[in-house]
């Protein structure tokens, strides 16, 4: 959502085109195909954001994308997985392989076979980590690297790999998923993107440049013994005054396919709070955004249903029915269709994919 209350979408159609939606209170403005005749495919990079001073930018596929002045063109290469606004300058996070970054080795064993006969392969890997990048007057910068020395590894290619948000003040808030071996856990770092930085870490990227990062440190998301955060259910937004951040956490203590029940974690700089539970069972959160004054807007499903919630400290809005929600093939992963747009103010978009291969949307007001 840019300052002028207008939302830009970016929608990806079935035979790979590229098109820019604006969307006001009065319905859809503009659309229009950008791109060219190139094709973008469902699981490529795909991000967008304003930068504030009437630009938006575009990370799609290899690619970065600026429209201004009513015409897009065609930046340069994209490496960016996420991208978000932090105060006057744009945030990036790069998901980098750990053969550039040189970070330590991994070893460890896997095997096939079965009934008395097998084959165990040794292998040894690097495990891959997040790079923190800024975008300032016409240029990327790369800052600092995440957790450099420890053994997890991070992968932003499936939709539940980590969430981007940032502040009016130049930082940067990034929740992600951290893999060791087969498991999993949930990790979050901060960063001033405008700050003095102390280079550390060698980033030797391909094509033989070589780049000095910082080393972030994270730290892993602290919750009660029975909660934890689904797969397919990291959101998180940052209130960009307050610096106030929520996600959702699901407790494993309820039993059943459709009666378990999630609640809200807020982040700050004292650490992470007690969950605040839902007001009802079996829904799955889908997306957050900030509505002004450590209020966030909340879209959720039950079912097929797509409900809306507001969400602030003294309890909850809602909850209000706006729309069904469905894909026209159980092959098709529509939740990454619904998305959530605020300016950080008390209204909001929800977008969300029907079953006859549309996208609708619905303005809500949290009052």
């Amino acid at each position: 959502m840019t300052p002028n209350g207008w939302v830009h979408l970016v929608a990806i159609t079935a035979k790979g085109s590229a098109y820019h939606v604006v969307v006001s209170t009065r319905g859809v403005e503009h659309r229009a195909k950008f791109g060219g005749d190139r094709h973008y495919g469902y699981y490529h990079n795909l991000a967008i954001v304003d930068d504030g001073q009437g630009g938006l930018h575009v990370a799609i596929k290899d690619e970065h994308w600026i429209y201004n002045l009513a015409t897009w063109y065609l930046a340069g290469n994209n490496q960016c997985s996420l991208l978000a606004r932090s105060g006057n300058s744009l945030a990036c996070v790069v998901n980098v392989s750990g053969g550039e970054l040189e970070t330590p080795a991994q070893y460890g064993i896997t095997g096939f076979g079965g009934f008395g006969a097998g084959v165990i392969i040794p292998y040894r890997i690097r495990p891959t980590k997040l790079v923190l990048g800024r975008f300032s007057e016409g240029e990327w910068s790369y800052r600092a690297v995440i957790d450099s020395r420890m053994p997890y590894f991070v992968n932003l290619e499936t939709r539940d790999g980590g969430v981007l948000a940032s502040d009016a003040f130049g930082f940067a808030h990034i929740l992600y998923r951290a893999h060791s071996g087969s498991s999993s856990h949930v990790r979050y770092a901060t960063m001033s993107l405008t700050g003095e930085f102390a280079p550390v870490i060698e980033w030797h990227r391909s094509g033989g440049q070589l780049l000095k990062l910082a080393d972030v440190e994270s730290v892993p998301v602290d919750l009660p013994p029975q909660w934890f955060v689904p797969f397919d259910g990291l959101t998180f937004a940052v209130d960009p005054l307050k610096r106030k951040g929520v996600f959702f956490a699901r407790d494993s203590s309820y039993s059943g396919f459709t009666s378990w029940i999630d609640g809200v974690v807020e982040v700050s700089a004292g650490g992470f709070s007690e969950p605040r539970l839902l007001p009802f069972s079996g829904s799955k959160p889908r997306e957050l955004a900030p509505a002004g004054d450590e209020r966030f807007h909340v879209l959720v499903t039950l079912g097929k249903k797509l409900l809306y919630l507001g969400y602030q400290v003294n309890g909850w809005s809602g909850p209000v029915r706006i729309g069904e929600f469905g894909t026209a093939s159980i092959f098709r992963i529509g939740s990454s269709s619904i998305q959530l747009a605020s300016d950080g103010r008390s209204q909001a978009l929800a977008i969300w994919p029907k079953r006859d291969r549309s996208l609708a949307g619905r303005w809500v007001t949290l009052k």
